[in-house]
């Protein structure tokens, strides 16, 4: 039974997008053996974050992936034994997952014109506004959202200021494009490339740090 919407292969990486609804009503209930670690980690969690939790481990047992997560010293998930990086999202019914043989970030959000556009200032810099088209303003604040949480999740979390330590150069909307954006740091910055796809109502986001 095929239960993932979305899967594809790029760079050494595969990322797939699965249903989240699926894993409510059969995945995350199966028992299943975690490490030490990782029952730490559960134990400290939401009841809602531990459905996902669970969710996501469900889904990495499905397609034959039997390793446990870690995480280093920057709360960075790591697949062990393995050399293999992986990174995680969830939103609503999507949880995406990607696997890489270099460091990554991924971010899945859906399309929520009220609340994005709501925390815009909490995000957006001034010289992000400018090239922000006013008739498709929902899809760039999605992308560049997601742009700046997987930089966040591929630095491992070090620097939260969205406006202050992420920056995403100016872009035309167009679906499975690239972005040029940057992680800024006190004393120097680092440029990367993010990707976007469109899958339904949801933008996914990736950054693979070569």
């Amino acid at each position: 039974m095929n239960f993932y919407t979305y899967k594809f292969h790029t760079l050494h990486t595969m990322i797939i997008v699965f249903k989240w609804k699926h894993f409510l009503e059969t995945m995350f209930l199966r028992k299943l053996n975690l490490s030490d670690q990782e029952k730490m980690f559960f134990l400290s969690l939401s009841e809602k974050r531990k459905k996902e939790f669970l969710g996501i481990r469900s889904a990495l047992r499905y397609i034959g992936i039997k390793m446990n997560i870690f995480y280093n010293e920057k709360r960075k998930p790591f697949l062990f034994p393995s050399e293999k990086h992986i990174s995680l999202s969830h939103s609503f019914e999507k949880i995406a997952i990607a696997i890489s043989s270099y460091h990554i970030g991924i971010d899945i959000e859906k399309l929520r014109k009220d609340k994005i556009v709501r925390i815009k200032k909490k995000f957006i810099r001034d010289d992000e506004s400018i090239f922000i088209h006013p008739n498709y303003e929902e899809d760039y604040l999605h992308i560049i959202w997601g742009i700046k949480e997987s930089l966040y999740k591929l630095e491992g979390g070090m620097f939260y200021s969205f406006l202050n330590h992420y920056k995403v150069s100016p872009f035309y909307l167009q679906n499975n494009s690239c972005v040029s954006c940057w992680i800024i740091k006190n004393s120097y910055s680092k440029r990367f490339y993010a990707f976007y796809r469109k899958i339904e109502e949801y933008y996914l986001v990736y950054i693979i740090d070569k």
